[in-house]
């Protein structure tokens, strides 16, 4: 038992036991030390450079337009791959898609998801371009990028898009899953009347699913039609 052991004898055995373990005991010291200060060091670089990130992009939403492309590819390249890089590149393909220039805009948007990988901010960039590609007539390209869409903020939305896109193809029965698959999506206080009327008209007819789309042109016609002539026999009986 130690505490029977000369004075003599318990420095012996320590000596022996760090001989044996001493060199690897510093050595977990030293590493743990090193993680520490390490971690602190990349917390307080990484608090700065979202402090620095964020007074560039407020930067940017304050410049004049004549400015804010310089100021943009500065945050690119200062703060690549970053969430500020993705919203400037997001707020540059918005201003391209109102001047007309999609093809763009669609540049802008994959560099912005890029940046942004499978975030929600990414997600976002993505219904941004399926939208811009779906302007381009690119219809598959913006189904596959709608499927990429991962997170549950976005789900809904994103299979909304994907029936409004089948829809136009004339896929109705695509359409009314994708519109069902939204709405099963829906969180328990979202509210998307449009959403019920899609799943409603889309829904299959004595168990076929049909285009209504014509049907609908067709009866539009024919109440312009009808309020056309009524309006004309009013004009016609007051005179």
């Amino acid at each position: 038992m130690s505490e029977f052991l000369s004075d003599e004898e318990q420095i012996s055995r320590f000596k022996s036991w760090w001989g044996e373990n001493g060199f690897s005991l510093v050595i977990g010291v030293a590493v743990a030390v090193v993680v520490i200060v390490g971690w602190r060091f990349y917390d307080s670089s990484n608090q700065a450079t979202m402090e620095l990130g964020s007074k560039a992009y407020a930067e940017y939403k304050e410049a004049a337009a004549n400015e804010r492309n310089a100021i943009a590819e500065k945050i690119k390249s200062e703060f690549s791959g970053s969430s500020y890089h993705a919203m400037v590149s997001m707020a540059q393909a918005s201003d391209a898609s109102k001047t007309g220039d999609l093809q763009g805009a669609v540049i802008l948007l994959e560099d912005a998801i890029a940046a942004a990988g499978t975030t929600v901010l990414g997600d976002l960039g993505r219904l941004r371009l399926a939208k811009v590609q779906f302007g381009l007539d690119l219809k598959e390209a913006a189904l596959a990028t709608l499927s990429a869409i991962s997170n549950d903020g976005y789900r809904s939305w994103a299979l909304e898009s994907q029936g409004d896109i089948y829809f136009a193809m004339g896929k109705v029965e695509q359409a009314h899953n994708a519109y069902s698959g939204a709405e099963d999506s829906l969180k328990e206080n979202d509210q998307r009347p449009l959403l019920k009327i899609k799943v409603e008209n889309t829904a299959p007819f004595n168990g076929e699913y049909v285009d209504f789309t014509s049907d609908l042109d067709q009866a539009l016609e024919a109440a312009e039609i009808s309020l056309a002539q009524d309006s004309d026999a009013e004009i016609a009986e007051n005179e």
